[in-house]
């Protein structure tokens, strides 16, 4: 799929795509974690990319992946997401991301998945669906 923004962090990129959606894709087999202070540029770089339009998302999570405590604490909610698909292929992090995101509201729909192809379809009908009711 053909890029229209992108930027690259540490060990993360940001793109938006050519179908409307923000992809944040994790480095695959190299463990990272990411801090406030990271959460903080990718938020940064999301306003960026979005020029303040409400975009849907996907985050395609790597295999050896963390968030730190402090990360956890900020808030998530942002004005500039309308929906939030997380790729999540190893179970225990799925798990963790689950009971996450029952504890840590946020005020647009989320929902994790096995596969890319899955979460695009789910965030593209999420976009269909705000159009008509807004």
């Amino acid at each position: 799929m053909t890029a229209i923004k992108h930027i690259e962090h540490d060990f993360c990129t940001m793109t938006l795509r050519e179908d409307g959606v923000l992809e944040q894709r994790f480095v695959e087999d190299e463990p990272y974690e990411v801090t406030a202070e990271e959460l903080i540029k990718f938020r940064e770089s999301f306003l960026l990319i979005s020029n303040g339009v409400k975009l849907p998302m996907i985050s395609i999570a790597g295999k050896q992946g963390s968030i730190s405590a402090d990360a956890r604490d900020i808030n998530i909610s942002s004005r500039y997401t309308s929906a939030l698909a997380l790729v999540i292929v190893e179970l225990p992090q799925r798990l963790l991301s689950n009971f996450y995101f029952k504890i840590k509201k946020v005020d647009y729909p989320i929902k994790t998945f096995k596969t890319e192809e899955e979460a695009t379809e789910w965030l593209l009908q999420q976009t269909r669906m705000n159009q008509c009711v807004g």
